[in-house]
Protein backbone atom coordinates (compact mmCIF):
# COMPACT_ATOMS: atom_id res chain seq x y z
CA UNK A 1 0.00 0.00 0.00
CA UNK A 2 0.83 3.85 -0.98
CA UNK A 3 2.98 5.18 2.31
CA UNK A 4 1.34 8.81 1.25
CA UNK A 5 -0.60 10.80 -1.84
CA UNK A 6 2.59 11.43 -3.05
CA UNK A 7 4.24 7.40 -2.75
CA UNK A 8 0.53 7.19 -4.47
CA UNK A 9 1.06 9.24 -7.71
CA UNK A 10 4.51 7.78 -8.16
CA UNK A 11 4.49 4.52 -8.42
CA UNK A 12 1.48 1.52 -8.72
CA UNK A 13 2.05 -0.02 -5.31
CA UNK A 14 0.11 -2.77 -6.55
CA UNK A 15 -0.61 -5.59 -4.17
CA UNK A 16 -2.52 -8.99 -5.27
CA UNK A 17 -4.01 -11.00 -2.40
CA UNK A 18 -3.11 -15.29 -2.62
CA UNK A 19 -5.05 -17.89 -1.87
CA UNK A 20 -3.86 -21.60 -2.24
CA UNK A 21 -6.15 -24.27 -4.20
CA UNK A 22 -5.90 -27.65 -4.16
CA UNK A 23 -5.94 -27.92 -8.20
CA UNK A 24 -6.41 -24.95 -10.85
CA UNK A 25 -6.12 -24.97 -14.71
CA UNK A 26 -6.43 -21.08 -15.62
CA UNK A 27 -3.70 -19.00 -16.87
CA UNK A 28 -0.65 -16.81 -15.60
CA UNK A 29 -0.85 -12.86 -16.10
CA UNK A 30 2.54 -11.62 -16.45
CA UNK A 31 2.13 -7.33 -15.97
CA UNK A 32 3.98 -4.36 -16.05
CA UNK A 33 2.69 -1.60 -14.17
CA UNK A 34 2.93 1.93 -13.94
CA UNK A 35 1.40 5.08 -12.38
CA UNK A 36 0.48 7.98 -15.90
CA UNK A 37 3.51 10.39 -15.39
CA UNK A 38 5.58 8.20 -12.96
CA UNK A 39 8.70 6.89 -13.96
CA UNK A 40 8.76 3.77 -11.93
CA UNK A 41 7.47 0.34 -13.06
CA UNK A 42 6.33 -2.84 -11.57
CA UNK A 43 6.61 -6.13 -12.39
CA UNK A 44 3.41 -8.59 -11.06
CA UNK A 45 3.14 -12.17 -11.87
CA UNK A 46 0.02 -13.90 -10.44
CA UNK A 47 -2.69 -16.78 -11.75
CA UNK A 48 -6.39 -15.74 -12.47
CA UNK A 49 -7.88 -19.76 -12.26
CA UNK A 50 -10.69 -20.85 -14.72
CA UNK A 51 -11.34 -23.80 -12.74
CA UNK A 52 -10.58 -24.28 -8.87
CA UNK A 53 -10.93 -27.98 -6.95
CA UNK A 54 -10.74 -28.47 -3.44
CA UNK A 55 -9.66 -31.87 -2.15
CA UNK A 56 -10.68 -33.01 1.18
CA UNK A 57 -11.09 -36.52 3.04
CA UNK A 58 -14.55 -35.37 4.28
CA UNK A 59 -16.66 -32.42 4.19
CA UNK A 60 -18.79 -31.41 7.22
CA UNK A 61 -20.77 -27.88 7.16
CA UNK A 62 -17.77 -25.48 8.54
CA UNK A 63 -15.79 -27.07 6.04
CA UNK A 64 -18.52 -26.47 3.01
CA UNK A 65 -19.35 -22.96 4.58
CA UNK A 66 -15.43 -22.54 4.29
CA UNK A 67 -15.51 -23.58 0.82
CA UNK A 68 -18.39 -21.42 -0.30
CA UNK A 69 -16.53 -18.14 1.25
CA UNK A 70 -13.81 -19.04 -0.93
CA UNK A 71 -15.82 -19.67 -3.91
CA UNK A 72 -17.35 -16.43 -3.90
CA UNK A 73 -14.61 -14.65 -3.24
CA UNK A 74 -13.19 -16.55 -6.48
CA UNK A 75 -15.66 -15.50 -8.57
CA UNK A 76 -15.75 -11.89 -7.52
CA UNK A 77 -12.00 -11.25 -9.16
CA UNK A 78 -13.30 -13.73 -12.12
CA UNK A 79 -17.06 -14.37 -12.50
CA UNK A 80 -16.10 -16.89 -15.43
CA UNK A 81 -14.35 -19.40 -12.59
CA UNK A 82 -16.20 -22.51 -11.35
CA UNK A 83 -14.99 -23.49 -7.78
CA UNK A 84 -15.76 -27.53 -6.94
CA UNK A 85 -15.12 -29.20 -3.92
CA UNK A 86 -14.39 -33.18 -4.21
CA UNK A 87 -14.03 -35.49 -0.95
CA UNK A 88 -14.00 -39.33 0.10
CA UNK A 89 -16.59 -39.22 2.51
CA UNK A 90 -19.88 -36.71 3.33
CA UNK A 91 -20.66 -35.78 6.58
CA UNK A 92 -23.56 -33.75 6.38
CA UNK A 93 -27.25 -33.18 7.61
CA UNK A 94 -30.06 -32.53 5.69
CA UNK A 95 -30.71 -29.67 7.69
CA UNK A 96 -27.76 -27.97 5.39
CA UNK A 97 -29.04 -25.73 2.59
CA UNK A 98 -26.92 -26.43 -0.50
CA UNK A 99 -28.63 -23.76 -2.48
CA UNK A 100 -27.18 -20.99 0.06
CA UNK A 101 -23.70 -22.39 -1.17
CA UNK A 102 -21.45 -20.76 -3.90
CA UNK A 103 -20.08 -23.76 -4.84
CA UNK A 104 -20.52 -25.11 -7.78
CA UNK A 105 -20.20 -28.98 -7.81
CA UNK A 106 -19.72 -31.30 -4.48
CA UNK A 107 -18.54 -34.95 -5.07
CA UNK A 108 -18.15 -37.52 -3.15
CA UNK A 109 -16.34 -39.97 -4.44
CA UNK A 110 -17.41 -43.41 -2.40
CA UNK A 111 -21.09 -41.69 -2.30
CA UNK A 112 -20.68 -42.43 1.38
CA UNK A 113 -21.37 -40.68 4.85
CA UNK A 114 -18.05 -40.38 7.13
CA UNK A 115 -18.57 -41.87 10.03
CA UNK A 116 -16.47 -42.08 13.37
CA UNK A 117 -13.06 -43.09 12.77
CA UNK A 118 -13.01 -46.03 15.22
CA UNK A 119 -16.25 -47.49 13.25
CA UNK A 120 -13.74 -47.72 9.86
CA UNK A 121 -11.12 -50.23 11.68
CA UNK A 122 -14.08 -52.80 13.18
CA UNK A 123 -14.33 -55.68 10.60
CA UNK A 124 -17.62 -55.39 9.71
CA UNK A 125 -16.95 -51.85 8.36
CA UNK A 126 -17.93 -51.69 4.29
CA UNK A 127 -15.55 -48.84 2.86
CA UNK A 128 -16.73 -48.04 -0.54
CA UNK A 129 -14.92 -48.36 -3.82
CA UNK A 130 -13.80 -44.98 -5.58
CA UNK A 131 -17.41 -44.68 -8.10
CA UNK A 132 -15.69 -44.27 -11.53
CA UNK A 133 -19.00 -42.36 -12.55
CA UNK A 134 -18.34 -40.29 -9.99
CA UNK A 135 -14.92 -39.15 -11.70
CA UNK A 136 -16.12 -39.21 -15.12
CA UNK A 137 -19.21 -36.65 -14.08
CA UNK A 138 -16.18 -34.65 -12.37
CA UNK A 139 -13.98 -34.83 -15.30
CA UNK A 140 -16.99 -34.28 -17.67
CA UNK A 141 -17.91 -30.92 -16.06
CA UNK A 142 -14.37 -29.36 -15.92
CA UNK A 143 -13.81 -30.25 -19.67
CA UNK A 144 -17.31 -28.73 -20.39
CA UNK A 145 -16.70 -25.44 -19.05
CA UNK A 146 -13.50 -25.34 -20.79
CA UNK A 147 -14.40 -25.90 -24.03
CA UNK A 148 -17.85 -24.21 -24.36
CA UNK A 149 -18.26 -20.33 -24.69
CA UNK A 150 -18.57 -18.37 -21.28
CA UNK A 151 -21.63 -16.50 -22.60
CA UNK A 152 -22.37 -13.73 -20.37
CA UNK A 153 -23.74 -10.84 -22.05
CA UNK A 154 -27.30 -9.76 -22.84
CA UNK A 155 -26.63 -9.42 -26.73
CA UNK A 156 -25.36 -13.24 -27.02
CA UNK A 157 -28.47 -14.32 -24.68
CA UNK A 158 -31.12 -12.12 -26.69
CA UNK A 159 -32.04 -14.67 -29.08
CA UNK A 160 -33.02 -17.07 -26.77
CA UNK A 161 -35.17 -15.58 -24.75
CA UNK A 162 -33.50 -16.08 -21.26
CA UNK A 163 -30.20 -14.30 -19.86
CA UNK A 164 -28.44 -16.69 -17.61
CA UNK A 165 -27.68 -20.52 -17.97
CA UNK A 166 -28.75 -22.01 -14.52
CA UNK A 167 -32.52 -23.53 -15.87
CA UNK A 168 -30.80 -23.90 -19.71
CA UNK A 169 -32.44 -27.03 -21.09
CA UNK A 170 -30.47 -26.82 -24.74
CA UNK A 171 -27.05 -27.95 -23.05
CA UNK A 172 -25.72 -29.24 -19.33
CA UNK A 173 -25.03 -26.87 -16.86
CA UNK A 174 -22.93 -28.45 -13.68
CA UNK A 175 -24.18 -25.57 -11.44
CA UNK A 176 -26.01 -26.34 -8.03
CA UNK A 177 -26.35 -30.49 -7.42
CA UNK A 178 -26.55 -31.74 -10.85
CA UNK A 179 -25.29 -31.64 -14.68
CA UNK A 180 -28.69 -31.50 -16.49
CA UNK A 181 -29.10 -33.94 -19.96
CA UNK A 182 -29.69 -32.24 -23.19
CA UNK A 183 -34.17 -32.28 -23.88
CA UNK A 184 -35.97 -31.28 -26.49
CA UNK A 185 -39.20 -29.81 -26.31
CA UNK A 186 -42.23 -29.63 -28.93
CA UNK A 187 -42.04 -25.47 -29.90
CA UNK A 188 -45.59 -25.86 -30.85
CA UNK A 189 -47.71 -25.06 -27.72
CA UNK A 190 -50.97 -24.29 -29.40
CA UNK A 191 -53.70 -25.79 -27.47
CA UNK A 192 -56.74 -27.05 -29.28
CA UNK A 193 -60.35 -25.47 -28.88
CA UNK A 194 -62.77 -27.16 -27.37
CA UNK A 195 -64.57 -29.59 -29.65
CA UNK A 196 -61.67 -28.84 -31.99
CA UNK A 197 -61.68 -31.76 -34.60
CA UNK A 198 -65.13 -33.16 -33.47
CA UNK A 199 -67.83 -34.63 -35.92
CA UNK A 200 -71.19 -33.02 -36.07
CA UNK A 201 -73.94 -34.48 -35.09
CA UNK A 202 -76.70 -35.01 -37.54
Amino acid sequence: MPASFADMVARPNMRVEEKDHDFVIGSRILSINSVEGGKEEERLNFDVPAVAIECKTYLDKTMLELSSTAAEQLKTRNPNAIYIVVMEWIKLTENVNLKKMKVDQIYILRKQKNTDREFRYLDGYKKNTIHADVVFHLYDCVRRHLIEPWVGGVSQQLEKGYLLGTCRLDARTCSAAVCLPTRRFNSDLSVPRPNQGAQKKK
